[in-house]
């Protein structure tokens, strides 16, 4: 099925519907109620802590999460109204605002390269980048696995045309790809090593060397348009909560693995080691907002956008909202004004 652009309409489905209260908070009021639409994966590791030590209430939040598969259906959900805030990625947010969608990056908490990849079975004759010129591989479209494959093959001189493209969510790719339905995958390390793992030596993980050089993925919290114009005072809350959680993994990391190995269902060691590839950080920076302008290029290029009649660099610029950070940590808000 081919992917149909993505609209202001189908992203705001549901908006304004909800029925959540979005009151302010304050020192003496009952703590906020929200909710939280988190994807999955050991790269959210910073909100996983928030949750895990619920580090929420120290800022006079009491949170509720809902789960999803990726970033995309996290974000979509509180611009729908589902949640207030979302666990997503640059390469969402970037697809997103290119099509009319005012979503808010209010911090970023953990970027990395390496933490996706491309697994492929050999004994479909994969051994090799190149050779999934005509392969049949799975991403979920839209996400930034998508962003991700694209640029992946980019790099061995492919495109998205060299192959075709199946629209799974990573569990489904990882089942995929273990029974034979599909040929690679791009998406997670850890759901690349779970594939690995379940296929008996038939999958196999596809060397990504020079990959810093095209990609960077920027995991980020996002906030609907409303809980930022409504209650900043939430906002601030919630980025505070994540300040948190990066200074207990800092504090005390082995206990903070275990957490998040207990949150993935994985093993400390492969938690550790997956970890080990990217950098957590709460920070609102100038790369991030180049990244959002390469994922607006490229969403306009492959027909997922039309081009807006916005400068794209002032359009994402105009979709970070900086004040939360600013007021909990100054200097950890580097953006050009």
């Amino acid at each position: 099925m081919p992917f149909q652009p993505l609209n202001r309409r189908q992203f705001n489905l549901g908006l304004g519907l909800s029925a959540l209260s979005l009151a302010g908070t304050s020192a003496h009021a009952a703590a906020q109620k929200v909710v939280i639409a988190e994807s999955q994966g050991f790269s959210w590791a910073i909100p996983y802590l928030v949750s895990s030590k619920n580090l929420w209430k120290n800022h006079g939040i009491e949170a509720s999460t809902l789960p999803f598969t990726s970033g995309r259906l996290a974000f979509d959900a509180a611009v729908a109204g589902k949640a207030q805030f979302a666990t997503s990625t640059d390469s969402v947010v970037g697809l997103a605002g290119a099509n009319g969608v005012r979503s808010y990056i209010v911090a970023e908490f953990t970027r990395l390269s390496s933490g996706m990849v491309v697994v492929a079975r050999t004994d479909r004759g994969i051994h090799t980048p190149a050779q999934l010129k005509g392969k049949r591989i799975a991403t979920t479209l839209g996400s930034s696995g998508h962003y991700f494959l694209s640029r992946y093959l980019s790099l061995h001189g492919l495109t998205l045309k060299d192959v075709t493209v199946v629209n799974l969510r990573g569990p489904d790719a990882v089942t995929a790809i273990t029974q034979g339905g599909i040929d690679a995958f791009a998406w997670g390390w850890d759901a690349g090593q779970q594939a690995i793992e379940q296929s008996a030596g038939k999958v196999v993980q596809l060397p990504a060397d020079g990959l810093e050089r095209v990609f960077v993925s920027h995991y980020v919290l996002t906030a609907n348009e409303e809980v930022v114009h409504k209650s900043p005072k939430l906002v601030e809350g919630a980025v505070r909560a994540l300040l948190d959680a990066e200074a207990f993994y800092r504090a005390q990391t082995d206990e903070a693995i275990a957490l998040v190995a207990q949150r993935t269902k994985s093993t400390v060691e492969t938690t550790r080691e997956g970890l080990s590839n990217v950098k957590l950080g709460v920070r609102l920076d100038d790369r991030l907002i180049d990244d959002l302008v390469l994922n607006g290029e490229w969403a306009v290029e492959s027909g997922l956008a039309q081009r807006p009649a916005q400068d794209l660099r002032q359009l994402y610029r105009g979709l970070i909202y900086p004040d939360a950070l600013r007021a909990a940590a100054a200097d950890r808000v580097t953006l050009s004004r």
